[in-house]
Order: C-alpha cells, then structure tokens, then sequence
C-alpha cells in the first residue's frame, strides 16, 4: 500500500471522530487549529507566521500553531488524517492524492506559479530550455521538481536523450553543481538557487524559471481537512481571509513579516528576507491581482492536473470541482 493509500484508510477511520470533535468546540471561544507547513520555517512562509504576530488570526477567532514540515507529502498526510486542519503543500501533489481518494480540499493558492527552475552558471549557461542538450543535470528522483522536468522538456522540445540526467538526494543536488560534479541542477528559486547564490559569492548563478517556459501550474496553496470544512466552515473561512489578509500585507512590509518569522527559526533574519523577496514574484503575479488574493480558476487547475496525470502517474482525472474551492477567498 503507498504512502496515500494508508493515509485514506486511517482518514477513513478518524474522520468522523475528527468531525464530532470540532463541532464541539463552543463558537465563543477561540478555535484551535493548526497549520502544517511543507518544510522548514523558510522566507515565504512569513504570512502565516506575521498573521499571528499581528494577531489577525486571534481577531478571527482562532488560535493557530504553525508547524514546520518535512515536505509536500508529509503536509498532506497530516491534514488528511486530522491531525492538521490546514496545511501548505504543493498543488500538483495535492491533485493527485485526492485523485487517489484524500479527504482534503484546496480553499486559497499562495504561490500563483511555480518556483521551480534550472539553475546553472554564466560561463556555462542555460539560457534557454535547448541549452539543456549535451550537459548534465542534478535531479532529485522524487518531489515536484522531478516530475515537472519532463513536462519542461516535453513542452520545450528538449531530446532528453541528449541530456545527461544524474539523481542525487536533495541535501546533494547543490553541492554536485557547486563542485563541477554536473552543468545544472533544478530546483527552487528560494531553496536551490538561493543557496548556490550563497555558497558561490564568485561565480554569476542563473535561474531559468519555468513558468517562463510553459509551465503553467499553481504550486503551493492552503488545504483543509474536508470533515473540518464541513463541520466548520466560518473557522475555514476566517483562516483563510486572515492569511490572505497577511499575504498581501507582506508584499509592502517585508521588514516586519520577517521579524515576526524570525522567532520561529534559527535561520538569519537576512536569510529569511531574501528567500521571501525571490518567491515575491510567484505569489505578487497579475493574474493575483486582477482575480484577487487566493483565487484559482479552473483552466490553471487543469494545467496543475495535466502534469499529474502525464508524469507522476496520476490514475485518473478528478473532476475540478472535487479538488478546489473558490468560496472561502470570496
């Protein structure tokens, strides 16, 4: 059984126990939910983490714990299994558990495109997708970088025959392209790219992000757990108004969101700030603008769902409807 499979079951066995247990809780007082983010306290997590400093969550009537993750998969299994009722992963990855039969519902996208890029070094460029043939590349064999690499190279008309694909776990990917061991690696503008940025002050790192080529999925938004949606909807609704509310506060006040991010992690203040400056343009995007804050709309959500179906083997298509949800960011 996969890692989804067990989660159904157990969700399947707490689900109404989950439900029972929430719409207990009086509407006077405030309600205890938790957020489990996708990793480690990074920059673009500061909404959450402003959101509570500025009290905006209490305001709403809750009281949030903002819990570090330890990736996508580990963000969904705790929300499915009620033991998060709001979680922070990435979108493609939540097409495909709920395709695979989870009991979670995305209710607001943060990053309106995905982060993800091929990171290689002036003097030996890639410049544009085709740059790919004839060089090597650092890949880690699972998570949403891996599986958006062929859809690149599909779209882009790269020959991955032509392309010298080496696997590394993820805490090597950065090391094997700062050594020379490969050309390029894929990765995160915030994770990936900035720390190579980092480890090499000397030598000019390009990012080739692929939303600019083609790419065109959502990638991290907020999920809920769906017993916790139906037995609670105003809480569902007052979260996400305040995150969002957060969300577009941090675009003018980096300063601050950082500080009250800060606390939460021994990463450097500084470190904090320039991870959140370059996720800036995957959340601040025009489409965020005109549609409003955490808005999804069904053509985005069926390029997020493509991906799914064609690379990471996603069994079947699930109708749009059964995977988001407009009317909490309204």
């Amino acid at each position: 059984m996969n890692v989804y499979g067990k989660i159904k079951s157990i969700s399947a066995t707490v689900a109404l126990a989950t439900t029972v247990m929430w719409s207990s809780v009086s509407a006077a007082a405030e309600q205890k939910v938790t957020m489990h983010l996708d990793f480690l306290v990074n920059g673009y997590h500061a909404p959450f983490y402003l959101a509570n400093e500025k009290g905006w969550y209490k305001e709403a009537g809750l009281s949030v714990t903002i819990r570090p993750g330890r990736g996508t998969a580990d963000s969904i299994k705790n929300v499915a299994t009620g033991q998060a009722q709001f979680g922070f992963p990435d979108f493609g990855a939540v097409s495909k558990a709920i395709a695979d039969g989870i009991p979670i519902t995305a209710v607001a996208a943060f990053s309106q495109t995905v982060p993800a890029g091929i990171i290689s070094f002036a003097d030996k460029p890639i410049n544009k997708p085709k740059d790919l043939e004839g060089k090597s590349i650092a890949v880690a064999p699972f998570g949403a970088t891996a599986i958006m690499m062929p859809a690149f190279a599909k779209i882009n008309g790269v020959d991955m025959s032509k392309v010298k694909v080496q696997t590394y776990n993820f805490g090597a990917m950065v090391p094997s392209f700062l050594t020379g061991k490969v050309d390029a690696t894929v990765g995160y503008v915030f994770g990936e790219f900035h720390a190579a940025q980092k480890k090499s002050p000397k030598r000019k790192v390009l990012f080739l992000a692929m939303a600019d080529w083609g790419i065109g999925a959502y990638s991290n938004g907020i999920v809920v757990n769906n017993a916790f949606m139906k037995s609670n909807p105003k809480a569902v609704a007052a979260f996400v108004k305040a995150s969002l509310r957060s969300l577009k506060y941090t675009l003018t006040h980096l300063d601050e969101a950082i500080a009250a991010t800060a606390k939460h992690t021994e990463t450097p203040a500084a470190t904090l700030k320039e991870q959140l400056q370059l996720a800036l343009r995957n959340f601040d995007t025009p489409q965020a603008r005109k549609l409003g804050w955490g808005t999804m709309t069904d053509d985005k959500w069926k390029a997020t769902q493509d991906i799914q179906v064609e690379f990471n083997k996603q069994k079947k298509r699930v109708p749009l409807s059964a995977i988001y949800t407009n009317k909490f960011v309204k």
